[in-house]
């Protein structure tokens, strides 16, 4: 069910403060039902984005984790969904995504979270990557491995090379289990900013890791239909005319076919398979077209 958004300025400031203070109450905490957890989170996110104060924090962090364990991943990516239409059309922060971060566990909600923060805290002066550099700082202060994985998807998920300083060396903070939640994210398209990372990881990696990196390196490249894009990104995004949707933000500063791509990569690639167990390089090999 789609909630009505708030308008921050037809309420007042405190206007969810009875509802936080009642929280601090277990009894009313597990007197919420089921279908007004959704609603009930939507809201606290929303009150938390303007007001960044601990109590709230609190009581939104406690719904959180019934959400988690009554609602499901899908329901719960709809709600990040949502809660990023309501910051892009000026209900409240992208402040509001911090709580969630730091309660959820799956990889794919804690991205798509990660990845509304990123592209809608506003620029800090003349650096308009504040919002990436903020994810990358929280990437250091996070134990789960889903919101570690989350996170650093989210940056891959940019595609804007300008993101790629905040990437070097990522894969270090990534214990094994976030790693393998990370390179079993689903992507949108192929970005020359992942490609790069993924190879840059692997030079930097175990060969035990090998395979695994290369099964993720040869999905990439399926993963923008035989294209492999450079891109930059309006950050922060734009919002569209009716503030609910982000407008388009990226810019293609290249378009080239994985086989291109793959000759250009052939040297590195060949390396790394001699380096491997025999056979450990093929998919990603055969992937981007390049000979043993």
């Amino acid at each position: 069910m789609k909630r009505t958004r708030s308008d921050r300025r037809g309420l007042p400031a405190d206007y969810l403060q009875p509802l936080v203070s009642a929280l601090a109450d277990p009894a009313v905490l597990a007197g919420i039902r089921r279908v007004e957890l959704e609603p009930v989170t939507f809201q606290l996110a929303l009150y938390f984005g303007l007001r960044r104060d601990p109590a709230t924090a609190s009581a939104l962090g406690n719904v959180y984790e019934r959400l988690l364990a009554e609602v499901t991943v899908e329901d719960r990516r709809a709600l990040v969904d949502e809660l990023a239409g309501a910051v892009r059309g000026g209900a409240t922060s992208a402040l509001a995504f911090v709580p969630l971060l730091q309660r959820e566990r799956e990889a794919c909600v804690a991205r798509a979270a990660a990845l509304a923060l990123a592209t809608t805290m506003p620029a800090a002066g003349e650096d308009a990557l504040a919002g990436p550099r903020a994810l990358r700082a929280m990437l250091d202060h996070t134990e789960h491995d889903g919101v570690r994985a989350g996170i650093v998807g989210a940056l891959l998920a940019l595609g804007d090379r300008r993101a790629g300083p905040l990437l070097d060396g990522a894969w270090r903070a990534l214990p094994p289990q976030a790693a393998s939640a990370l390179l079993a994210l689903p992507r949108d398209w192929c970005s020359m900013l992942e490609v790069d990372w993924l190879l840059d990881w692997m030079e930097d990696a175990e060969p035990g890791r090998f395979a695994e990196l290369a099964g993720s390196l040869a999905r990439l490249a399926s993963a923008g239909e035989g294209r492999v894009l450079d891109l930059e990104r309006e950050l922060p995004a734009p919002a569209a005319p009716d503030a609910g949707t982000a407008a388009d933000s990226l810019r293609i500063l290249t378009d080239r076919d994985v086989l291109e791509v793959g000759a250009e990569l052939a040297p590195r690639l060949r390396d790394l398979a001699r380096r491997a167990a025999p056979g450990a390089l093929e998919p990603v090999l055969r992937a981007w077209g390049v000979s043993p």
